[in-house]
């Protein structure tokens, strides 16, 4: 039950009024509630973003948009969108056991081709600084591929010529060894 305050007091009373910033937050509850719990739930996962990248800060910053009511504008629910999207894949990635079949299978094989270029560097007879700096590039990509179990396309065109300027002195020094 609300007392009743007298007349000549209602006049000193101040009326809380919530503020645009306020009502901002409280509508961008309403409206994003779902991505706001998604997005923490994606920020939590470590292993999906390691700390201190860059794409995490920038959910971060779209997390803490929503939160602390920022307007969002339509490029910025886009972005919430495929954020959720890109993550909802890589779980439904991490579940199917065909594609971590493949991928495995992947894996295996760029290994063995990358441990073949080793070989072929090492019978390639380069001189020591060539063969270190050779050597610490395929230990690189070999370590990138293991992490994140795939190749850019620049590191396999890397590998590629590298085989073949290996094979190439290969072949020559049998050549002339005969």
């Amino acid at each position: 039950m609300i007392p009743e305050i007298p007349e000549d007091e209602i006049k000193n009373l101040i009326v809380v009024r919530p503020t645009h910033v306020e009502k901002q937050i409280e509508e961008n509850k309403a409206k994003y509630g779902k991505r706001i719990k998604q997005l923490k739930v994606i920020i939590n996962d470590l292993n999906y973003l390691s700390t201190g990248k860059k794409y995490r800060e920038f959910i971060i910053d779209m997390s803490s948009a929503l939160v602390h009511g920022r307007k969002i504008t339509p490029k910025m629910e886009l972005a919430i969108t495929n954020i959720v999207k890109l993550y909802a894949k890589r779980l439904r990635l991490e579940k199917d056991s065909n594609y971590q079949r493949k991928k495995s299978d992947y894996i295996e094989e760029s290994a063995a081709k990358i441990g073949m270029v080793k070989r072929l560097l090492n019978r390639a007879k380069y001189t020591r600084g060539y063969t270190d700096r050779s050597m610490y590039f395929l230990n690189n990509v070999d370590g990138y591929l293991k992490k994140h179990g795939k190749l850019s396309v620049k590191q396999r065109k890397a590998l590629n010529s590298m085989y073949k300027r290996f094979e190439k002195r290969v072949n020559i020094g049998i050549k002339n060894d005969s």
